[in-house]
């Protein structure tokens, strides 16, 4: 399919107004022959909506190539047509030597609806251009707002991590644990933030490695760590729980989907941390 340009677009205006040449209907042919929704869709609407269009259609101008399109087909028209005998001047509009009434010349006719169906084509091209534009203008107000969003969601877990009053925990492996296994967690006091970064964490066959907190002496799921290919993953937590009743991080070694008491693992425990005071 040849690549939708607005060329084709002005050659379906042409083609509702039935000025379109032997190469540009051609063209066009092969153009729609592709499938081009666009011009599909343009077509339609041109043909159903041309005069309607003219009645309520705001002042505009038709663009030059299109406005000559419709001033030469007139000019062709008109030196075909066959020029009338001069005859004795009569009374009365538009009356031959017989005193019949004669019909007007069919361009006085079609000429001012060509014009109003120009200047209702043109109005719809710019109405379309409108709407593609409006539609991009709103597509990158939706990616800036994206941005903004992840900005600002970056700055609060920064905030976590630049805290004055951050406590840190650093995980070493147990004696269970693959030694080349890294953790560290940073929590926020103040909004009760945490945010833990792992490293060598490959996910085992039909295994999975669970985080935990130990509060009050007693442990809490924090939920299944989820690593990418190398085995790194952050966790970024919301109210991990009060400060004082924090003392440490632990990761345990699950079967798959983690343990089935979020109150206490089932498998290994594999790395173990206390929380800085």
């Amino acid at each position: 399919m040849s690549e939708h340009r607005l060329e084709h677009l002005d050659l379906c205006a042409e083609w509702a107004l039935g000025t379109l040449s032997a190469d540009d209907r051609r063209k066009l042919d092969e153009h729609l022959a592709g499938g081009c929704v666009e011009c599909e869709a343009a077509l339609a609407d041109f043909s159903a909506a041309t005069v309607l269009l003219a009645a309520s259609a705001p002042a505009t101008s038709p663009s030059p190539r299109f406005r000559e399109r419709v001033i030469s087909a007139v000019r062709a028209s008109t030196d075909a047509a066959p020029r009338p005998v001069a005859a004795p001047p009569v009374s009365g509009p538009w009356r031959d030597v017989t005193g019949e009434r004669r019909a007007r010349p069919a361009w006085t006719t079609w000429v001012p609806l060509a014009a109003a169906a120009a200047l209702a084509i043109a109005t719809g091209l710019l109405w379309m251009q409108v709407q593609k534009l409006d539609g991009q203008l709103r597509a990158e107000q939706g990616r800036l707002a994206q941005s903004e969003q992840k900005r600002l969601e970056q700055e609060k877990w920064n905030e976590v991590l630049n805290a004055p009053e951050a406590r840190v925990s650093v995980l070493a492996p147990t004696t269970d644990g693959d030694p080349r296994l890294r953790a560290r967690a940073t929590y926020d006091p103040a909004t009760r933030r945490a945010v833990v970064v792992f490293e060598n964490f490959q996910k085992p066959t039909a295994r999975d490695y669970q985080l935990w907190v130990i509060k009050d002496g007693s442990p809490a799921s924090l939920g299944v760590i989820q690593t990418d290919a190398d085995g790194r993953a952050v966790l970024r937590l919301e109210n991990v729980g009060d400060s004082f009743a924090l003392s440490a991080f632990a990761v345990s070694l699950e079967p798959e989907g983690g343990s089935p008491n979020p109150a206490a693992p089932t498998g290994p425990v594999v790395m173990l941390g206390k929380l800085s005071s």
